[in-house]
């Protein structure tokens, strides 16, 4: 029989050569916890220092990956998606092979913030119980989180 390297090799995962994890600047919600009461998690925007942080979050990123072609994940959180705008203008567009918004990178499902007295209490029970398994009340651990998140990148960009 014949070497099938060049077969073998063709199927095997290309892994990327880093994974760069970046969290969104500064958001309105970062700066006053009340935005929660009047605008949902998902729709919290980044403060002008918020966009200033990302901005030169994308200056260190392309310092670090020099010539290398990105693929960028993004939560479909608003605060991450123009976290991303203001990364992505350090790179031209032949530079950037893929974004992919990705559901399970969202933030922790805290439940309801519109009550901040019933907030802080959780967040009391929270410290008593335990931060990794205690569960808000319509919410979520970051046991589930680590649930949701562990797989995510299992798979190829493709699938």
């Amino acid at each position: 029989m014949g070497n099938n390297n060049s077969n073998n090799r063709s199927k095997e995962r290309r892994w990327p050569k880093r994974i760069i994890l970046v969290r969104h600047g500064e958001s309105e919600g970062n700066k006053d916890k009340n935005v929660y009461t009047a605008v949902p998690d998902h729709k919290v925007q980044l403060t002008e220092k918020g966009k200033e942080q990302a901005k030169n979050a994308g200056e260190v990123i392309r310092s670090v990956v020099g010539n290398c072609k990105v693929y960028f994940y993004v939560s479909p959180f608003l605060r991450t998606r123009e976290t991303l705008k203001e990364i992505s203008e350090s790179f031209s567009s032949n530079e950037i092979i893929g974004v992919r918004e990705e559901c399970r990178l969202r933030e922790m499902d805290y439940a309801k913030f519109q009550n901040t007295e019933k907030m802080e209490e959780y967040k009391k029970e929270r410290e008593r119980y335990g931060k990794f398994f205690y569960r808000f009340p319509h919410g979520e651990s970051a046991a589930d989180v680590y649930d949701r998140v562990s797989g995510l990148f299992g798979k190829s960009p493709d699938n």
